[in-house]
């Protein structure tokens, strides 16, 4: 499916850009928001609720100031995110964009005006991360032609892999092997579940058993969810250097396509 339409999203549902005129930068300002307001924001209108672990917040503000977006770029989920996909050998050089949203009421290219802004913003609050890998979802509908646009590297398709939901919610893999390792912020991890409806575990139940419980009773669900595409914005001269040894192929063009010649990684963040 090809679209000229933008997609947004309001209290966790698809929407789209109300009608066909662009946005008129005048009438936005995008700024570091603390992460208070942004997890706020991304728990209310996100269809991935949980806060990543951030490192810099930005917003974007529309009339009288309402909070009508947030870009969040993050700690990957291992260092090789960034070393395989920026080229760079220190971690510490890249980020991910873990969560990007818009709501509808933000109007055609604002997601092109808003990226390229929180980017000034994030080198200049950051200015060691020189690149910043982003993945898109095509079970959410949508395959990163904002990152086009911007002319971001397309590196990879990661292999389809098997996620847990609850009431219809994707629950992020690092949430998971918390609770089920015992591993710090495993009780926020599980409150995270318990708002979603889940039951708590009992007194004496340990976190793993507990999730495993909840796979036996159904009100956790395997589900296969299709590849991601992997993008890399190259933000500046050495990073667009390093990259140039490293795979960027095609954009993709319609939801979903598989494609056998394209190079396969396992899927790392969102």
């Amino acid at each position: 499916m090809e679209t000229t339409r933008s997609q947004r999203w309001r209290e966790r549902r698809a929407l789209w850009a109300r009608d066909l005129t662009v946005i008129d930068p005048k009438a936005y300002a995008v700024d570091i928001i603390d992460h208070g307001p942004a997890r706020a924001f991304i728990a209310q209108h996100h269809y991935l609720p949980s806060y990543p672990a951030a490192r810099v917040a930005i917003g974007l503000f529309g009339r009288n100031a309402i909070l009508e977006g947030v870009a969040v770029f993050a700690v990957p989920t291992t260092n090789a995110v960034i070393t395989r996909h920026t080229g760079f050998d220190d971690p510490e050089r890249g980020c991910v964009l873990a969560r990007l949203i818009l709501t509808d009421a933000v109007p055609q290219n604002g997601e092109s005006f808003f990226v390229a802004r929180a980017f000034r913003h994030l080198r200049r609050e950051r200015p060691n991360i020189e690149a910043v890998v982003s993945y898109s979802d095509p079970e959410a509908g949508h395959i990163g032609r904002v990152y086009c646009a911007l002319s971001a590297a397309h590196r990879a398709v990661t292999k389809p892999r098997t996620v847990l939901r609850a009431r219809g919610v994707t629950i992020s893999g690092r949430t998971v092997s918390k609770i089920r390792l015992g591993e710090q912020g495993h009780a926020g991890a599980i409150d995270q579940l318990v708002a979603l409806g889940l039951p708590r575990p009992t007194t004496l139940e340990q976190p793993a058993a507990w999730l495993w419980r909840l796979e036996r009773e159904r009100l956790l669900v395997r589900h296969q969810r299709a590849g991601l595409y992997a993008y890399c914005f190259e933000l500046t001269r050495e990073a667009r250097r390093r990259g140039r040894a490293l795979p960027r192929l095609p954009y993709p063009k319609a939801l979903p396509v598989a494609h056998p010649t394209l190079p396969f990684f396992q899927p790392q963040e969102m």
